[in-house]
């Protein structure tokens, strides 16, 4: 057969150039393939070792470069088309045992001539892979992404404590709790806003928001989005948590937190502590004070509702119509409706908007009417609600819960003392006085929790 080949080259050659090139490609084809897949796996063994350089660089916490990826995702391309070829080179080879004779040459040679072209490819990409860097620092990520955000009532004094506890070093985590609606989320990205203008040693601002269901993935990804890497979907927790702590080891960072509900391991997800040493701070908000001590928070601010001034202030805004509060036939009763919100600003922000366009007493008195007897007919109260009941279900027990619920028969303003409260309950069957133990105490403890929980104030 060597011999036969050797004839073969030697009549190849002596023909004119066209005639041989189109002989050589229908002729070498088996020899291209075989070039070719030695090729190919010489590509994949180079791919392989740049892949690791550049897995280890970012786990030092650089970003490959460029023409780094590029090349990686040029050598992809080429393995999905070498591997057509190849089945159709099987396929090829399956038809010459059998006729169509003028069909088998015609499709050899066109193959052979895309091997050839592909094989020349091939050894550009192998030649191009070798880098003097595969990765660096890349571009730094803004040190602080604005956050859209509404305007802040009655928690002025809460940013000034906040601000405080930053430029302390002693603190490190900050815990701010409140009920739901209350403007924890207002404040926190207030907090973040004005890192915007106001000079600081912060290398980074992350903010991330938790919510009840959260997964720890979710919270690397974002926190990782900030930091700009990137990773495999294959990777672990672990691996990604280990990426992020290699990174925010090195600067000094402020993390925000937004409605935590249970205690989070920073340390799972990748966060270095934050203490004295490095300067770090991290701010979380969430409805429970139990959190806040699960977190090892260093300092707890508790948001209070609204004082009758700003309360009055925000529904103002929301109505935005001055001149018609201000009228003495509407007056009184958007002073009553503002009392009724109790200080709360999603109540507040919701009512106000819903009653924009009212503009006639009798319309202000039928809201009223709304309120005391079927509130959720008011426009957007049905959120107001949602969120004020997804706190009651996650109440700890159904003693808490028939306790809170047992508050809402008195009447609105009605003043009772504690030990009364107690009684109440434990004649309705809510605390178990059969077992050894002062059934004060336990009824106390009720209320402690519920006060925890901000539902209300005592």
């Amino acid at each position: 057969m060597e011999v036969f080949s050797i004839v073969i080259n030697g009549i190849i050659s002596g023909l004119s150039k066209p005639v041989a090139a189109r002989i050589s490609n229908f002729w070498n084809l088996d020899e291209r393939v075989h070039t070719l897949r030695a090729e190919i796996k010489k590509l994949k063994d180079t791919r392989d070792d740049l892949k690791r350089c550049v897995d280890q660089a970012e786990l030092n916490g650089l970003t490959a470069r460029n023409q780094v990826k590029w090349w990686l995702e040029e050598v992809q391309a080429i393995e999905d088309e070498v591997s057509v070829m190849e089945e159709r080179f099987r396929q090829q080879q399956q038809r010459r045992c059998v006729g169509c004779c003028h069909a088998n040459c015609s499709s050899r040679y066109k193959l052979s001539t895309k091997v050839a072209k592909k094989l020349r490819g091939v050894g550009e990409l192998v030649d191009r892979g070798t880098f003097d860097t595969v990765a660096d620092s890349g571009s730094p990520p803004d040190a602080v992404k604005e956050i859209p955000t509404r305007p802040m009532y009655g928690l002025d004094v809460m940013l000034e404590k906040v601000r405080q506890f930053l430029a302390d070093d002693a603190v490190g985590i900050i815990g701010i709790y409140g009920m739901g609606g209350v403007g924890k989320t207002a404040l926190l990205k207030n907090i973040n806003n004005e890192f915007l203008t106001k000079t600081h040693d912060f290398d980074v601002v992350i903010w991330v928001l938790v919510s009840k269901d959260f997964v720890a993935d979710k919270i690397q990804q974002a926190v990782g989005a900030r930091l700009g890497l990137s990773w495999e979907e294959d990777e672990t927790q672990e691996q990604r948590a280990l990426k992020i702590c290699r990174v925010m080891r090195r600067k000094r960072f402020l993390l925000l937190l937004d409605d935590v509900w249970e205690e989070l391991d920073l340390e799972n997800i990748g966060i270095p502590l934050a203490d004295q040493q490095n300067k770090c701070k991290v701010i979380f908000t969430t409805r429970s004070m139990d959190v806040c001590s699960d977190m090892d928070a260093h300092r707890k601010l508790k948001v209070e509702f609204l004082e009758e001034k700003e309360s009055w202030q925000l529904f103002q805004e929301k109505v935005g119509k001055k001149e018609l509060l201000d009228l003495s036939s509407i007056r009184p009763h958007a002073e009553k409706i503002v009392k009724k919100c109790g200080g709360l600003p999603l109540a507040l922000i919701t009512i106000g908007r819903a009653m924009a366009n009212k503009e006639t007493e009798e319309e202000w008195k039928y809201a009223i009417e709304l309120l005391d007897n079927s509130p959720s007919e008011l426009r957007g109260m049905e959120d107001v609600f949602t969120l004020l009941k997804f706190s009651y279900d996650n109440l700890d027990n159904d003693t808490l819960r028939s306790c809170f619920l047992y508050c809402s028969l008195f009447p609105e303003d009605f003043s009772i003392e504690k030990e009364q409260l107690v009684e109440y309950w434990v004649g309705e069957g809510f605390l178990d006085s059969s077992h050894d133990g002062n059934v004060q105490n336990k009824g106390h403890a009720v209320i402690g929790s519920l006060k925890l929980h901000a539902y209300w104030k005592w």
